[in-house]
């Protein structure tokens, strides 16, 4: 039930947004205005983090119930579900620093959850992957539909996935789109052929005068 709920009021947070800025269509607005939307469903729906943490208890070392400040893994991942949800219905990228922005987990945190070697719970890194993974979809989705300038979008490939690196997996290796740098060298592939094809004809012509 509790889960039902954040569903409902994240969408109506968001739902308000829209109508107190004049944004008839969310899709068509920027990276920046969805982050401020997130940032005001935060303020409204996960005012204190304390709410997201676990209401589990355990005995500290002084002998005092606690929840050792753990989070509820499964709440939050049902969160993060909406997130990524919403965000790709509204052709928006995916990302650590916008879970952030929602849930007012700090981004610290969300990374140490991916640190292999500081593991806090197999949940919590699930979620980081989660968010990781599917940041790359969101990401290589804006370039198959060609909606946006690519070049900002190639550069964040290229930082956070090694796109342009020879020992980034097959899997990215062949869906890299051109660099920038890359481009001009069409045009020189272009100049050469133009430059093969005219000398072909002037061939041609001189043949023909030979033979006559």
């Amino acid at each position: 039930m509790e889960n039902k709920i954040y569903d409902s009021e994240i969408e109506a947070c968001l739902d308000s947004f829209c109508a107190e800025k004049g944004i008839a269509d969310m899709s068509k607005e920027s990276q920046s205005v969805w982050n401020a939307a997130l940032m005001y469903i935060k303020k409204i729906v996960f005012p204190d983090t304390k709410q997201l943490k676990s209401s589990i208890l355990f005995k500290n070392g002084i002998g005092a119930m606690s929840n050792c400040n753990a989070y509820d893994y499964e709440l939050v991942d049902h969160i993060c579900d909406i997130y990524i949800y919403l965000s790709l219905m509204n052709d928006k990228e995916v990302s650590i620093n916008g879970f952030s922005f929602l849930t007012g987990i700090s981004r610290d945190t969300i990374k140490e959850w991916g640190n292999g070697n500081k593991k806090l719970s197999d949940k919590a890194f699930k979620i980081y992957k989660k968010l990781v993974d599917v940041r790359l979809e969101s990401l290589s989705g804006k370039l198959a539909t060609g909606k946006q300038n690519p070049v900002g979008v190639i550069a964040i490939l290229n930082h956070f996935y090694g796109w342009n690196s020879p020992y980034a997996p097959d899997a990215n290796r062949h869906r890299t789109a051109l660099s920038a740098a890359e481009l001009p060298r069409l045009n020189e592939v272009k100049t050469v052929e133009i430059a093969q094809d005219a000398d072909r004809l002037t061939d041609s012509g001189n043949d023909k005068s030979i033979s006559s």
